[in-house]
């Protein structure tokens, strides 16, 4: 299955989440290198106005949407190639950070299926959770490219992932007696 039909079916089946348990691993990693990359879409384009214009509205909303382009302001204007290294620089970060989120939701995961009495190993929470950060992660990138701030932004996408496992973790097989 390509990676585009994994992040279709993983928008909104839960079935197909807990199907892709059997995957290898070095797809599931590649998914998640290719998710981070959706995940810097704001940050690119705030950067490409942010340069490209010179409103000063637009400058205020990124300034407080990206505090760390208002840091670099006068380094970006005077260092035009310095640019790709730093979002470079950005993929690496949100790229760790969503692993590190995944491996969160791995262990999590690996509780619930003890509390519900399934079958699995971490390395198939592991690929479950990979899938299941797709919808609370991409509607956090479509509600800051429409320029909104959600309240509680985190809960809401840790609670969403949580809720997403649990139903694809209630397809899993049940442990023999």
């Amino acid at each position: 299955m390509s990676i585009f039909k994994q992040l279709f079916k993983s928008l909104y089946s839960p079935k197909y989440i807990a199907a892709f348990r059997m995957q290898g691993i070095g797809k599931t990693i590649n998914y998640l290198f290719f998710l981070a990359l959706l995940m810097c879409v704001p940050m690119i384009v705030y950067l490409f106005f942010y340069i490209t214009s010179g409103n000063e509205s637009m400058r205020s909303i990124i300034d407080t949407k990206l505090p760390v382009l208002a840091i670099l302001e006068g380094f970006i204007a005077d260092n035009l190639i310095t640019i790709p290294i730093v979002l470079i620089i950005y993929y690496l970060l949100v790229s760790f950070l969503l692993f590190v989120k995944v491996s969160i939701f791995g262990a999590i995961g690996l509780w619930m299926t003890r509390f519900m009495k399934k079958r699995a190993e971490y390395r198939h929470i592991f690929r479950m959770a990979a899938y299941a950060v797709t919808l609370p992660s991409l509607l956090i990138v479509i509600i800051e490219l429409a320029g909104f701030t959600l309240p509680a932004g985190y809960l809401f996408d840790w609670l969403l992932t949580l809720t997403i496992l649990a139903a694809a973790t209630r397809l899993l097989p049940s442990r023999p007696k």
